[in-house]
């Protein structure tokens, strides 16, 4: 009777566990459908949004908080991290974003959270989709139908729909944004607590070695005249390391500002020309390594044909008796860990190659937007980083009787662009 109280309880222990199991897979499957058709899913809206009186599923521009995200992404425009634009707005005196919802609601935060902003915070918003218009999801679950700890999922997981609601920030901001994470032109602040114009923009033609901001103490006469840039390499090391490659930042800002305009000029009065110029110069570059990629694919491919007999093969062998199980299980075992690793590997040349035939598209992005500028009178921040890479900076040199230097100015999408 023992006996079978025990087995009616790990019965029951098992029918239970396969009932969990599929009520987890069911819930499951019912979001991952939700997700897919672009329907937003969580307790808060995010920043800048609220949820539709008609769909809780649908977001919605908020008047009152979208600002704050416009402002966010302006700060960040202009060079600024994430921690400092956490203490700009909080001495601005901004509700955090969890604060703003209790607000609307009009009760207290009952969590006793932190009414402050964070570095963690502005980077999430400056990293979230969800401001171009664009639900992405899924990027949390549970461990286990057992464990319910929250867990980050890889991003290959991530569920993404497109246009599923009004954007709160352009594209091209967007993009400006995000190009900031890997561009150079991350900088720190002077002593004034301010970014220099130029900082992490300019690079050492010679070394390569980024600039640095200094006072410029040839010239005293106006405060505006004080700002330079020199070598980071000769700075640090002195000559025997790079030389000075000294800069005064009105000089700078003077070449800078025309060849925007001579480009602007262009793109309006003569757009397909140069447009072929630029493709020109950039296929010449990269018809070599499309070249190369595209015969590693082919080889891939090749390999990828041979794996799928030789899986085959293996399995006819064991059904017709002419291999053991054992022998069957190590080369199946093999041949699919080289097909997981070639398939990987095809993956990332197959990238490689659509980005080669993205060229196009970005000389049309950079035409576009360059176009804009025939007018521009004044350099900032802001419009440094929308449109510039980078800009490599040669030393002085003597021809004749006077002084040159040559600086190359690798705007974003395009690169270097030689009229």
């Amino acid at each position: 009777m023992h006996k079978n109280n025990e087995m009616l309880v790990i019965l029951k222990n098992v029918m239970n566990d396969l009932y969990a199991r599929d009520t987890s897979n069911k819930i499951k499957a019912v979001k991952q459908s939700t997700f897919k058709s672009g329907k937003y899913v969580g307790c808060y809206a995010p920043l800048g949004y609220k949820k539709s009186a008609d769909d809780k599923h649908v977001l919605e521009i908020d008047p009152v908080t979208a600002p704050v995200v416009r402002h966010i992404f302006d700060l960040r425009l202009q060079g600024n991290g994430f921690r400092k634009i956490a203490i700009q707005l909080n001495t601005e005196g901004v509700p955090a974003p969890r604060t703003f919802y209790y607000m609307a609601e009009g009760k207290e935060n009952p969590r006793g959270e932190t009414p402050y902003w964070n570095d963690v915070t502005v980077k999430t918003i400056l990293r979230n989709e969800v401001y171009i218009g664009h639900m992405v999801q899924n990027k949390t679950g549970t461990v286990s139908y057992k464990n319910h700890k929250q867990v980050s999922k890889p991003k290959e997981d991530w569920i993404k729909v497109e246009n599923t609601h009004e954007p709160i920030i352009s594209q091209e901001t967007w993009d400006a944004v995000q190009r900031m994470d890997n561009h150079p032109s991350r900088s720190r602040t002077g002593k004034s607590g301010t970014i220099a114009l130029f900082g992490g923009l300019l690079r050492c033609m010679d070394c390569g070695s980024s600039f640095r901001f200094v006072r410029d103490y040839r010239t005293k006469r106006k405060a505006s005249e004080y700002r330079a840039y020199a070598c980071n390499r000769f700075m640090s090391g002195g000559k025997i390391a790079c030389s000075s490659h000294y800069i005064n930042e009105k000089a700078l800002v003077s070449v800078v500002l025309t060849d925007i305009r001579n480009k602007a000029f262009f793109a309006q009065q003569s757009r397909e020309a140069l447009k072929e110029r630029i493709l020109a110069k950039k296929e010449s570059v990269n018809a070599e390594r499309a070249n190369t990629l595209k015969a590693e694919l082919s080889a891939l491919d090749k390999r990828l044909a041979e794996l799928e007999k030789l899986i085959q093969a293996a399995y006819e062998d064991k059904v017709m008796g002419r291999i053991p199980e054992s022998v069957c299980i190590q080369l199946l075992n093999k041949y699919e860990a080289e097909r997981t690793e070639k398939l990987e590997h095809k993956k990332d040349i197959s990238a490689k190659l659509a980005t080669s035939r993205a060229n196009e598209q970005s000389v049309d992005d950079w035409l576009d937007m360059i176009q804009d500028y025939t007018q521009l009178e004044e350099l900032d921040r802001p419009t440094l980083v929308r449109l510039i890479q980078k800009i490599e900076v040669g030393e002085k040199y003597q021809v004749n009787d006077h002084m040159e230097r040559d600086i190359n100015i690798y705007y974003n999408f395009v690169g270097f662009v030689e009229l």
